[in-house]
């Protein structure tokens, strides 16, 4: 049994996690929760979380165990890393490290359930190194992004291939009059994918996955490497390389390096690079971000009153779920915009936009927020449970 848990510091990795547990956060083709259950097939699942997600965590996986204190347990890995290669749960007990970072443990069920988390072990284990990486920051989702959709890819290509040999798998529809440039066999369709004619994908740059029922229609330049999620359609866009959409996505105008984490709509003019796009956000016709200071300097983030130094010359924004932007929008490079935001402010951004605010002086009523996220997902055919209004109210209590 596997314990994938979150531990301190998911404070900086808002809004993103605001409404999920961190373990929820795409990059590449899957989330974070999606890579571990690859690593490990066969293994049962249990998830510890915030209290304010473990609702909504339930709800999104109910083949696993929430907050429930382990019997069995033995590795417990953390909620915000990347392994590159599975943890055996098997030999002495250890923290589990890569370089100084702590990204899990190996130890008996009965030591964590007598101190009711993971917290204070290290102390007492040997340490191990491991191959992993951890997140810290938003922009380290987006910066990983391309690297891993190619990781991903060669993992896939060789399970495809073997499966190839075997039988003839139904494909999506790739129409006479479209054209992929560079190696066709990095090109993936699922059942019920179809690309327009008129389009143009590209495979010089890395492989291009286009999910089941999602469509690419014409007009649009696709690059890879990139993932096109369930659902997805892709209406006449420019799609630079390192992009990955989730699932229901409307994506228009200009895309590149970003992850759109799913539901969210894209669909007109505009240019959006480097950024992470939580669910349920709608940009407005010609919303634009900046992913490049004009002096050429590494970007600097605001974060909890502090500068932080990203150390990147090209970062952009970080929107989180619900999130709405008038049309003409300017958003300022490294911003955080809230959940639940609403900004419809003239002129540039600024680098920090509060949840819940309705532009630079008013926060949304409550009801409001509520009445909005019902009609917003019901149109993908979505409602909000119990636990994720719930998980609403908790938030909003703390915003404001």
């Amino acid at each position: 049994m596997i314990c994938i848990y979150e531990g301190d510091g998911l404070d900086r990795l808002s809004p993103l996690c605001d409404l999920r547990p961190a373990f929820d956060l795409r990059c590449g083709r899957f989330t974070l929760l999606e890579k571990y259950r690859r690593l490990y097939p066969d293994e049962p699942f249990f998830l510890w979380v915030r209290d304010e997600v473990a609702g909504i965590t339930a709800e999104a996986h109910p083949d696993c165990r929430v907050n429930v204190n382990p019997k069995k347990g033995r590795l417990f890995l953390s909620a915000t890393a990347i392994f590159e290669e599975p943890v055996s749960a098997k030999g002495r007990e250890s923290v589990l490290l890569a370089g100084d970072e702590v990204v899990g443990f190996r130890v008996c069920a009965e030591c964590v359930q007598k101190l009711g988390s993971v917290r204070g072990l290290r102390a007492d284990l040997a340490e191990e190194q491991v191959k992993a990486t951890v997140l810290k920051w938003p922009w380290e989702l987006v910066e990983m992004n391309a690297s891993e959709l190619l990781r991903e890819n060669e993992v896939r290509s060789e399970k495809l291939e073997a499966r190839r040999q075997k039988s003839k798998k139904r494909t999506g529809r790739l129409e006479r009059g479209a054209v992929v440039v560079g190696d066709r066999r990095k090109l993936h369709l699922e059942p019920g994918s179809r690309v327009w004619p008129g389009t143009v994908l590209s495979t010089e740059t890395g492989p291009v996955f286009i999910d089941r029922d999602a469509v690419v229609r014409p007009g649009s330049f696709v690059e890879g490497p990139c993932y096109i999620g369930p659902g997805t359609v892709i209406d006449g866009a420019k799609v630079r390389p390192g992009c990955s959409f989730g699932p229901q996505c409307r994506i228009g105008g200009e895309v590149e390096a970003s992850v759109f984490q799913g539901y969210a709509n894209k669909h007109h003019e505009g240019f959006i690079g480097h950024a992470f796009v939580g669910e349920w956000v709608n940009l407005g016709a010609l919303t634009t971000n900046s992913d490049l200071k004009n002096a050429y300097q590494p970007v600097q983030v605001s974060w909890q009153g502090k500068t932080i130094d990203t150390g990147m010359l090209k970062v952009g924004c970080f929107v989180g779920d619900h999130a709405k932007t008038a049309i003409g929008t300017l958003l300022n490079t490294g911003v955080r915009v809230g959940t639940f935001a609403n900004w419809f402010e003239p002129g540039l951004s600024p680098k920090e936009i509060a949840a819940f605010a309705w532009g630079n002086k008013v926060h949304w009523p409550l009801g409001h927020v509520l009445s909005n996220a019902r009609k917003v997902m019901s149109r993908r055919g979505a409602a909000p449970s119990a636990a994720y209004e719930q998980a609403l109210r908790t938030l909003y209590s703390r915003s404001s």
